[in-house]
C-alpha cells in the first residue's frame, strides 16, 4: 500500500512539473498586427539613408516645414564611405529626404550644392529622384509577442556624378 501511495505521489509530482514547464514555454510564433488584434499607429515607415561616396567629408543640411513661419533644420556630418539614417514619417512627420524642402550639401572644398525638392534643375532632380528602395522585415516585441514589420529603406547618394552635374551648370 505504501508503494502504491508513493507511486501515485510521484506521478502527481511529475504531472505538476509538466504543467509548470508547459506554461513557461516561450511563444516563438511571429504574428501580424491582425493576428494580435492590434492596430498600431507607427511613428515612422522606415529610413532614408544618405551615403557619402566622395573622398572628402560632407555636411548635409536639410530643412522641413514646421507648419508655421519657420523651418526646421537638421545638420549631419558624413565622413567618406559612411551614411546617415533619417526617419521616414508615418503617423508623425519624419526627417527623411523625401519629406525635406531642401538639402544643402557642403563639400570639403567649400562649395555648397543647394538641392530643392521638386525643383527642375538637374542637380536637384539627380539628388531627390535617384535612389534605391528596399524593404526589410524586423521582428518587434509587443507585450511578449513577436511581431513582424516590413521597414522601408530609401538610399540616396552624394557622389561624383551629382557634383559633376552641379558643376556643369555653375
Amino acid at each position: 500500500m505504501k508503494k502504491k501511495l508513493s507511486y501515485v505521489r510521484f506521478l502527481l509530482f511529475l504531472a505538476a512539473i509538466a504543467v509548470v514547464a508547459c506554461s513557461k514555454v516561450p511563444d516563438d510564433k511571429i504574428y501580424t498586427e491582425q493576428e494580435l488584434g492590434v492596430v498600431i499607429d507607427w511613428l515612422y515607415l522606415g529610413w532614408s539613408e544618405v551615403y557619402n561616396n566622395l573622398d572628402g567629408t560632407v555636411t548635409l543640411v536639410t530643412t522641413y516645414p514646421d507648419y508655421s513661419d519657420k523651418k526646421i533644420e537638421k545638420t549631419f556630418v558624413i565622413e567618406p564611405g559612411n551614411f546617415v539614417k533619417m526617419e521616414i514619417g508615418c503617423f508623425a512627420p519624419g526627417t527623411s529626404i523625401s519629406e525635406s524642402l531642401t538639402a544643402t550639401i557642403k563639400l570639403s572644398d567649400g562649395n555648397e550644392i543647394l538641392c530643392t525638392n521638386g525643383a527642375d534643375n538637374t542637380w536637384s532632380k539627380r539628388f531627390y529622384e535617384t535612389f534605391e528602395q528596399r524593404n526589410e522585415d524586423v521582428i518587434l516585441d509587443i507585450d511578449g509577442k513577436k511581431l513582424r514589420r516590413s521597414m522601408l529603406y530609401v538610399t540616396y547618394h552624394i557622389d561624383k556624378s551629382l557634383v559633376d552635374i552641379w558643376q556643369a551648370d555653375h
